[in-house]
């Protein structure tokens, strides 16, 4: 696999409008223009990246997700009104008559599996198959990838939800850790969170990194903003910042940055980065970017995501 081909510039805008087109892919209307023109800029800067080297991964884990997006718009639009991927019914089927619905599975499912042709255990892959398999009414093909999706991230509730909807007898097996890593490439997710309520309730943004100085940027900024409405951090805490750390073949690690923080004379706490202990990713094994990745049922792409309630 040509795992060092430097695609990091080229699909830098392409990743930054997937995550704007995946995550309105419920909300627009047909005649969304903008919609369309930045899923239709998505596709060509991909599928240029594809055609330089065939066995881009990131490149064809966006393709994948972006025609899993289309897929989604089409039906919200044309089939059911509403979108019912995280909830406990199963998802309406697209008729056989439906010609642009039934093309959308097709090319779908071909997507995903040309992610699996290059990187067999990507669980990303296997659920946007799956997805697909439901939408176009294959429910055992469906059932079989939702399981796989479980399989290699016990932690993704939504593919549980989705396998119980399909079989009423599914009982996911308890997990206890480590957690598994299905990933291949190293990467970071730094979580932060503000309370909303004394009862626990989060708001949660979530900062997906595929550098060293890009993580210590992002804490940075994190602590920076906390540290502007809360200048007792980190003695007084407004919700939580954790690291966690991806390698391919170990089990994330996670490193509570309030406990790294250190007082100054004067201005915010400053970062102990000996206890972060960033680890510089092996050769060929970083995360690039324009590669989205799907850890506990939730999709992440390049940067900051928008916050959402956990």
């Amino acid at each position: 696999m040509a795992e060092d081909t430097d695609h990091t510039d080229p699909l830098a805008e392409a990743s930054r409008l997937l995550a704007e087109v995946a995550d309105n892919a419920e909300y627009v209307g047909e005649e969304d223009e903008e919609w369309a023109d930045d899923a239709r800029a998505v596709r060509e800067a991909y599928t240029r990246a594809l055609r330089l080297d065939p066995e881009s991964l990131e490149a064809a884990v966006g393709l994948a997700v972006l025609a899993g997006a289309e897929l989604r718009c089409h039906i919200v639009n044309h089939v059911d009104g509403a979108w019912w991927e995280e909830d406990s019914g199963p998802l309406t089927e697209i008729p056989a008559d439906d010609e642009t619905g039934r093309r959308l599975v097709d090319e779908a499912i071909r997507a995903a599996r040309h992610v699996l042709s290059l990187e067999p255990d990507n669980n990303l892959a296997v659920y946007l198959e799956a997805l697909a398999h439901e939408c176009g009414g294959a429910h055992d093909e469906a059932l079989a990838g939702y399981l796989r999706a479980v399989e290699l991230d016990p932690w993704d509730h939504v593919a549980k939800d989705r396998a119980q909807a399909l079989d009423d007898a599914y009982d996911p097996p308890r997990h206890e850790g480590p957690d598994p890593n299905p990933h291949s490439r190293h990467f970071w997710l730094l979580r932060d969170s503000v309370r909303t309520s004394n009862s626990g309730d989060e708001e949660v943004a979530y900062w997906r990194l595929g550098d060293p100085a890009e993580v210590r940027d992002a804490i940075e900024t994190v602590v920076a903003d906390k540290a502007r409405y809360n200048p007792d951090l980190p003695s007084v805490r407004d919700g939580g910042i954790s690291l966690i750390t991806y390698t391919p073949g170990r089990p994330p690690s996670t490193v509570d940055i309030y406990e790294a923080l250190r007082p100054t004379p004067s201005g915010p706490p400053a970062v102990d980065w000996t206890a972060v202990a960033l680890e510089e990713p092996a050769p060929g094994r970083r995360l690039p970017t324009g590669q989205p990745v799907r850890v506990g049922g939730r999709v992440h792409f390049d940067g900051e995501g928008e916050r959402a309630e956990e």
